[in-house]
């Protein structure tokens, strides 16, 4: 661990040497870029020949939907679909094909049960962990979008997750997985992510033993004052066949991809068989996500009492009218209890379609 970047005392450092002596797949390096910065890329972490497979499976759903020719960049403008109905980014369904990790990618298995500090730690013990065939994709549209670096005022920025109600411990997403399936180089639509965005969002959960709304978290009212607090930005880059292992604290959003190559990764939650500890006894190491939540939060642990019961919400695309009002009656309800305890949107968080107080 770097010496410089905070927290370093003997206890978090024995925590630290637990938690990597429980990993068969990373390397201290790799652990440590983890729980300093929030993500790691694992490299050919998956066959090559499963990427061709998944783009071929892509590139025929996205002809057959949308016309596209993947050789022909002028039919790429017809793709405008997601968050924002951003053109260029779209997500495939698939064919239905299933890659069991411990079978089709053994070492993105290990990598992943390294973070989250073990298989036995993930739902059934991570034999139902597979990836499917279905894509999102990213294409430079012509004339489109000039391609702008990350920084903290722009629409987007979201924490995953839009589908249970967000405690400091939630298991429905212990981590969040990207395996890429073409070669992403800078420009070229790789996720932005905020490196930094681990402390304020773990600093926000722990002050809510009651959760907060899913809707809060994505590109909801709670975003701006999220990442305002961030500076250190990066664009995720990688070659077909590796992974990247990311925090699920971790504040991202869509970039413009300025090149004349398609960009097909996927977002895979990984669910975990019981929900996270930041006081575990001695003899119980922590993962390293849960480590990065303590460095976060700059204490050797931390002891959460949930006031609230777990909530599974419909998620905002599928809401039928009534579901959306209630949801939305729900929002404005815990908006207006943030207010009370200082938690506002700044004000400029509305000009970028961020949920704000006076919206809810």
């Amino acid at each position: 661990m770097t010496r410089e970047t905070t927290f370093e005392t003997k206890e978090f450092d024995a925590s630290f040497n637990a938690a990597l002596a429980n990993c068969t797949e990373l390397t201290r390096a790799e652990a440590a870029h983890f729980v300093e910065h929030g993500y790691v890329v694992i490299k050919a972490a998956f066959p090559r020949e499963m990427a061709d497979v998944v783009c071929e499976s892509a590139w025929t759903e996205l002809e057959a939907e949308y016309r596209i020719e993947r050789t022909d960049p002028h039919t790429w403008k017809g793709v405008s679909m997601g968050r924002g109905r951003m053109q260029g980014y779209v997500r495939t369904q698939g064919s239905g094909a299933r890659f069991p990790l411990k079978t089709h990618a053994p070492r993105a298995f290990a990598a992943q049960a390294d973070v989250v500090g073990g298989a036995d730690r993930l739902a059934e013990s991570g034999d139902g962990l597979c990836w499917r065939d279905a894509v999102i994709g990213n294409f430079r549209v012509p004339n489109g979008p000039a391609w702008q670096p990350p920084a903290p005022r722009q629409p987007g920025w979201h924490k995953d997750g839009h589908h249970f109600r967000h405690f400091i411990n939630s298991p429905e997403q212990g981590l969040l997985t990207v395996p890429i399936y073409t070669d992403i180089l800078p420009r070229s639509g790789g996720t932005f992510i905020a490196r930094d965005s681990i402390a304020p969002v773990a600093r926000l959960l722990a002050r809510c033993p009651a959760g907060v709304h899913p809707d809060g978290t994505q590109a909801g009212y709670l975003i701006p004052g999220l990442i305002e607090q961030c500076s250190d930005f990066a664009e995720l880059t990688g070659e077909a066949g590796d992974v990247v292992l990311v925090h699920p604290y971790m504040l991202h959003r869509v970039s413009v991809n300025a090149s004349v190559r398609p960009r097909f990764i996927a977002n895979m939650p990984v669910v975990l068989a019981q929900p996270m500890c930041f006081d575990r006894p001695p003899d119980d190491a922590y993962s390293l996500v849960e480590l990065a939540v303590l460095r976060a939060l700059k204490v050797p642990r931390f002891e959460f009492k949930q006031t609230r019961a777990p909530l599974r919400v419909q998620p905002f695309p599928s809401r039928n009218e009534e579901e959306a009002t209630k949801q939305r009656r729900l929002v404005r309800r815990e908006m207006n209890e943030m207010a009370g305890r200082g938690i506002v949107t700044p004000p400029w968080g509305k000009d970028f379609g961020y949920l704000s107080k006076t919206e809810a």
